[in-house]
């Protein structure tokens, strides 16, 4: 299913960006408060796009 593709790349995106801005939160450097707010949205995000593949996933072991 195209849909579930879609979810699953722009989640492995969304994944990247988090691991690329926890690296930095861990650093031990100066977190701004715009880089705390882009990892709250984008832990946010990567939760709504696992529950969309989720989703994704039982609408096609509904299909079959």
């Amino acid at each position: 299913m195209i849909y579930k593709e879609v979810l699953e790349k722009r989640l492995a995106r969304k994944k990247e960006q988090l691991a690329n801005l926890e690296g930095i939160i861990n650093s031990g450097s100066e977190v701004t408060g715009v880089d705390k707010r882009k990892y709250i949205e984008l832990k946010a995000v990567v939760n709504e796009l696992e529950n969309c593949l989720d989703i994704a996933e039982s609408m096609i072991k509904l299909e079959k």
